[in-house]
C-alpha cells in the first residue's frame, strides 16, 4: 500500500516538483525560491508537501545552490517531521487541556508536596500558583493529616489508582467536598501521584435533594404511581400498597387498569387518557377496586413527566383514598339537611301551637259546660282528641327542631330503665323477649326524665314493628369513652366521657338509603296511617338538645341498634318522681297581669283565670303592660307573659315590671323555646314555664303552682 502512496525513482526523474504536485501550499515554494536566490541556500525551512496518495506531510528542507556547466543546480536535504509535529501538537493540546481543565489537577510527590497545579486548582483553593506549590496535600485536605499521608501513599502505589471522596479547604478557610481520582506513576526515576479533584458540592446537594424527595415519596400518605408512556407501572410507593392492597412486586410491569371497578363508563377513561396524552394534567375522582375486591373512592392527579427535549417520558399519579371523607361529607350534608328541616318544623310548630291553644282551650270549656247526656259531647270529644293528636305532633316537631323546653335533672339511667321496664313489656307484647344489660358502675347524666322515657318508648315501638313474628329486644347501658379516633369518624362528636343507652332488635333491619332518612320528620317505612314519621325525629332532636349524639347501625335481615350517647356528669342523681301534687285547689283570688299579643289566646286565658276567681289585667303589648304596672293601685301577684312579643321579649317585659314591683312572680308561656328564658331549650334555674298549647286545666295548675311556690318555701 505504501508503494501506491509514494513516488518511485522512475516517476520523478526528469520532472519538476510542480509537475509532481508536491507543494501543498504554493506559497512555500515561492518563499523557498526567493530565499535561495537571495542567500544561495535555505536551512531547515518547514513546509508542507503532498504525497502521491494525497497525504499531507510536514517536511524540514535545507537547499543549496550549485553552479555546474553554467546551469543552476540545487542540492536539497529533506527530513519528514510529520510525526514529530503531531507529537508536539499533542503535547501542546495536552498541556492546554490540563491547564484549562474544569477539574483541579495536582501532581504530588511521595512526601505530599504539590509540584504542579492547574488553574482550576488555584481557583478552587482561592490562592495563587506560587502559594499552592509551597503547600503539602495535608495543608489543603483536613481529612488527610500528615500522620496518615504515608499510609495513603502506599495504598495508591499498591493499587495504581484510587477514587474516593474527601474535603478541601481554601486559603480563606472554606471547606467543600471533592471527589479525588489519584493515579500512581514513575517519571524520570521519581514517584508521583497525578490526581484529579472535582468539587462535588452541587452533586451532594442534588443527591441530598434526591434522597429527601425519595424519602418524602416513600413516606407520603398519598399513593404515588409512575408509569412509562404506554401505562406500564415502573414504581409505586408504600402508600399505594396500603391503599390498594397490592404489593410492589405484584404491580410492577402491570397496567393501572387492574384497579378498575367498572363503576365508570368507558368514556370516562377515554377522556382521562386524552387529557394526559395531550400533555395536560388530569384531576378527578373515581371508584376503584382493592385487591380484596372492596370498592373505595379515590382522588387522583395524573401529570406528564417530560424529558430534556420536551417529550413525555413518564406519567406520575398521586392517589388519595377519600372513602372516609366522602362518608363524612354525606353525614355533614345529612346533618345540615336535618338542621334546615328542624328550623322549618320549629317555625310551623310555633304558629300552630297558638291555634291549638285556642282550639283545645275553648273545646274544653265547651265540653265542661255540656250536660253528661248532651249528644254534642261525642262530637266535641272527637274534636278534642284530634286537638290532642295535633298537640302531640307539634311537641314532636319541637323535639326534633330542639325547640322544646326540657326540665333536666341528674339521672341514673339504670333506675329510669328499671322504672319503665313493665310498661315496655306491655308495649312490645309477649312474643318479643326483652333483655336488660345494665352497667353496675354506670355514671350519671343530666337529662329530662320524661323525654328519655319517651325515647325508650319510641324505639321500643319501632323495634316491635320491625319484629312482626317475634324476636328479641335488648336495652343496654354502659360507660364509654369517645376518643379522637371515634370523633374523626363521626364529625359532630366531641371526644369525652359518655353514658351509652343502646336499644337493639333482631328485626328486619334497614338498608343504607333508609338509614339516611330515618331521622327526618314525616319519613316512615310503615304503612299509610300506621305512623306519623315523627318518633325518630323526636328522638334525634331530644338527644341533640341534651348535648348527646345518636347513631344507628343496621343491615337488612340483621336487625338494628340505636346507640344514644349522653355526657357523663359527676353530680348525685335526683328522684325521677314528679313534684306535682294532684288534687290541690286550683282556684284563687290573686291579681294576674296577662301579656299576650295573640287576641284569641289572651281572651281564652282571661276567661279561664277569671272563672277560677283571679282578677286579670289583660294586655296585648309590652308598652300597655308597663302602663298597667305603673297605674294599677292594688297589688299584682303574678305576671303571665308570652315569651315572644312585638318589639320586645317576655324576659325584658318581666325585668322592667319586677323593677316596679319587686315581689312580682313571673310565669312564661310560649309555643317554642327562646333564648329569653332558655338556652338550647334548657330552662334557666328558677324559671317557670308553660308550654303551648295548654288546656284550661294545665293553665290553672301551673298558675297555682307558681303562686304557691314562695309560700311553701317560707312555711
Amino acid at each position: 500500500m505504501l508503494g501506491d502512496k509514494r513516488y518511485g525513482r522512475e516517476e520523478t526523474i526528469g520532472k519538476t516538483s510542480i509537475q509532481l504536485g508536491l507543494y501543498a501550499d504554493p506559497n512555500d515554494r515561492a518563499r523557498m525560491v526567493s530565499e535561495v536566490k537571495s542567500k544561495g541556500y535555505v536551512r531547515n525551512m518547514e513546509m508542507r508537501a503532498r504525497r502521491k496518495g494525497g497525504e499531507i506531510l510536514q517536511l524540514l528542507i535545507s537547499v543549496s545552490l550549485l553552479q555546474e556547466s553554467g546551469e543552476a543546480l540545487f542540492l536539497g536535504v529533506i527530513r519528514d517531521i510529520t510525526e514529530q509535529k503531531r507529537a508536539e501538537e499533542a503535547l501542546r493540546l495536552t498541556q492546554f487541556s490540563v491547564e484549562h481543565a474544569s477539574d483541579a489537577i495536582f501532581w504530588m510527590d511521595s512526601q505530599g508536596r504539590i509540584v504542579y497545579a492547574n488553574e482550576a486548582a488555584c481557583r478552587s483553593l482561592e490562592c495563587s500558583r506560587e502559594e499552592l506549590l509551597s503547600l503539602l496535600i495535608p495543608d489543603i485536605d483536613p481529612l488527610f493529616p500528615k500522620e496518615v499521608w504515608g499510609t495513603f501513599w502506599e495504598k495508591v502505589k499498591q493499587r495504581g489508582s484510587m477514587t474516593f471522596e474527601t474535603q478541601h479547604r481554601t486559603k480563606h478557610g472554606r471547606v467543600f467536598p471533592v471527589e479525588i481520582t489519584a493515579n500512581y506513576l514513575e517519571f524520570n526515576g521519581k514517584e508521583y501521584s497525578f490526581a484529579f479533584a472535582r468539587d462535588i458540592t452541587a452533586r451532594q446537594r442534588a443527591e441530598a435533594e434526591h434522597t429527601r424527595l425519595v424519602t418524602a415519596i416513600e413516606q407520603s400518605a398519598e399513593g404515588v404511581v409512575i408509569t412509562n408512556p404506554t401505562g406500564d407501572i415502573e414504581y409505586v410507593n408504600p402508600a399505594f400498597t396500603r391503599i390498594t392492597g397490592y404489593g410492589r412486586e405484584e404491580v410492577l410491569g402491570q397496567n393501572p387498569r387492574i384497579l378498575k371497578s367498572d363503576k365508570q363508563d368507558p368514556a370516562f377513561y377515554q377522556q382521562l387518557w386524552a387529557t394526559i396524552s395531550e400533555g395536560q394534567t388530569w384531576h378527578g375522582e373515581l371508584i376503584n377496586r382493592r385487591k380484596d375486591g372492596k370498592l373505595y373512592n379515590e382522588e387522583m392527579n395524573i401529570a406528564p413527566v417530560r424529558g430534556t427535549r420536551g417529550e413525555v417520558t413518564h406519567y406520575i399519579a398521586t392517589k388519595q383514598d377519600v372513602s372516609e371523607r366522602k362518608t363524612l361529607e354525606v353525614k355533614l350534608q345529612q346533618a345540615a339537611k336535618m338542621e334546615a328541616v328542624g328550623r322549618l318544623a320549629g317555625g310551623v310548630a310555633h304558629d300552630f301551637n297558638n291555634l291549638l291553644t285556642i282550639i283545645n282551650g275553648y273545646g274544653e270549656l265547651v265540653l265542661d259546660s255540656l250536660n253528661s247526656d248532651d249528644p254534642m259531647r261525642g262530637h266535641l270529644n272527637e274534636i278534642m282528641k284530634a286537638g290532642d293528636r295535633a298537640a302531640s305532633l307539634t311537641r314532636q316537631l319541637l323535639a326534633f327542631s330542639r325547640q322544646q323546653v326540657l326540665a333536666p335533672q341528674v339521672l341514673d339511667l339504670n333506675a329510669l330503665v328499671a322504672d319503665v321496664e313493665k310498661m315496655l313489656r306491655r308495649l312490645i307484647g309477649e312474643d318479643i323477649e326483652l333483655a336488660m344489660v345494665r352497667d353496675s358502675a354506670l355514671g350519671q347524666v343530666k337529662a329530662d326524665p320524661g323525654q328519655i322515657e319517651q325515647i325508650l318508648m319510641n324505639l321500643a315501638v319501632n323495634a316491635r314493628d320491625a319484629m312482626p313474628e317475634g324476636g328479641k329486644l335488648v336495652i343496654e347501658t354502659a360507660n364509654v369513652e369517645l376518643d379522637d379516633t371515634y370523633a374523626d369518624r363521626h364529625t359532630v362528636v366531641t371526644p369525652g366521657r359518655y353514658v351509652m343507652l343502646a336499644v337493639t332488635d333482631t328485626g328486619t333491619g334497614m338498608d343504607a338509603e333508609t338509614q339516611s332518612h330515618i331521622f327526618e320528620p314525616f319519613f316512615t317505612t310503615k304503612e299509610k296511617g300506621s305512623g306519623t314519621g315523627l318518633g325518630l325525629a323526636m328522638v334525634y332532636g331530644t338527644v341533640k338538645q341534651s348535648g348527646g349524639y345518636v347513631w344507628v347501625y343496621s343491615e337488612l335481615g340483621q336487625g338494628t341498634t340505636f346507640k344514644i350517647y349522653l355526657p357523663r356528669v359527676e353530680e348525685v342523681a335526683e328522684s325521677v318522681l314528679g313534684s306535682e301534687v294532684r288534687g290541690r285547689p286550683v282556684t284563687g283570688s290573686e291579681t294576674i297581669l296577662l301579656v299576650e299579643d295573640e287576641g284569641a289566646v289572651r281572651a281564652l286565658a282571661t276567661k279561664v283565670l277569671q272563672d277560677l276567681g283571679y282578677k286579670v289585667l289583660a294586655s296585648g303589648s309590652p308598652e300597655d303592660s308597663f302602663q298597667i304596672g305603673e297605674r294599677h293601685t292594688g297589688p299584682i301577684d303574678l305576671l303571665l307573659t308570652d315569651v315572644v312579643l312585638p318589639g320586645m321579649s317576655g324576659r325584658e317585659v318581666a325585668e322592667h315590671l319586677v323593677r316596679l314591683r319587686p315581689t312580682l312572680k313571673v310565669l312564661y308561656m310560649s309555643g317554642y323555646t327562646d333564648y329569653a328564658v332558655a338556652r338550647h331549650g334548657v330552662l334557666e334555674p328558677g324559671t317557670a314555664f308553660l308550654q303551648k298549647p295548654f288546656t284550661p286545666a294545665n293553665l290553672a295548675r301551673k298558675v297555682r303552682e307558681v303562686l304557691d311556690a314562695g309560700r311553701e318555701q317560707s312555711s
